[in-house]
């Protein structure tokens, strides 16, 4: 791992990078597909590690092998870990993590989860208002700047609507939703719609880009890594090799569904 610590990130990095070994050690064992994610995979091609000023880590799973994860994790996943599920994003630390329920959270990985888009597009605008809302039923904690008046209204009102339910009705609500395409065998593209507001309706990747799996490395060790990365990493940040502007080096948690 990179020494220079000039974005104030390398504790953080250090904290998370032998979360990621166990994860990946645990996969392997129990024959579960994963790959690193947005800006963790972004490293592995660009930096061959840590983004400099990023302190999180991303992985993703297809629906199949999100499911055997879970459900093997609740059978052995090593006693120090947990998985932690407070809005639509699951994400993994330690037990002991300090700063797990802070906001946004720090020291956790996100789990995020391939799922198929439903080939007819009236169902997939569907789709996509009612995880929209089901996000703003589900958040605790908003930021509104940034947001046009009527998304303000918007999240206030769905905001104050999901406080009448239990968070577990709306998280399984928002997993069944997530899950519509997948019996389309119509369907020929994926979205991750356990990420950001913005991104459920705009990211979409072809099928076949989850067809493979291939070892990546990152900061000296091997992890999984989807076969269609560069397809991922193009449609997600365009010209991904190209290093962004000073002032746009910062780390961005958006993802996590605190702001937009």
């Amino acid at each position: 791992m990179d020494i220079n610590n000039e974005y104030g990130t390398l504790q953080m990095q250090q904290y998370l990078l032998p979360i990621l070994i166990d994860i990946d050690k645990f996969c392997r064992e129990n024959d579960i597909k994963y790959s690193l994610s947005d800006g963790t995979l972004l490293g592995a091609v660009r930096h061959k590690g840590f983004i400099p000023w990023d302190d999180d880590i991303d992985i993703t799973f297809d629906r199949e092998n999100f499911r055997k994860f879970i459900k093997t994790a609740e059978e052995s996943l090593p006693e120090e870990y947990e998985i932690i599920h407070d809005i639509w994003i699951r994400r993994i630390t330690r037990k002991d993590n300090p700063k797990k329920n802070s906001f946004p959270p720090e020291g956790c990985i996100d789990l995020f989860i391939f799922d198929k888009v439903p080939h007819d597009k009236i169902q997939e605008k569907w789709q996509v208002f009612l995880l929209k809302t089901l996000q703003g039923m589900l958040k605790t904690n908003i930021i509104y700047e940034g947001f046009s008046v009527q998304k303000k209204a918007m999240l206030f009102a769905t905001h104050t609507m999901g406080k009448i339910l239990p968070r577990k009705v709306k998280q399984g609500w928002y997993d069944a939703v997530s899950q519509w395409g997948n019996r389309d065998i119509r369907a020929d593209t994926i979205a991750r719609f356990n990420g950001s507001y913005s991104g459920i309706d705009h990211m979409r990747y072809p099928l076949y880009v989850i067809d493979s799996y291939i070892d990546i490395l990152f900061e000296d060790h091997t992890f999984m890594g989807i076969a269609g990365w560069d397809i991922f990493l193009s449609t997600m940040y365009d010209e991904y090799m190209k290093m962004p502007d000073m002032n746009a080096r910062k780390t961005n948690h958006e993802h996590v569904g605190m702001k937009e």
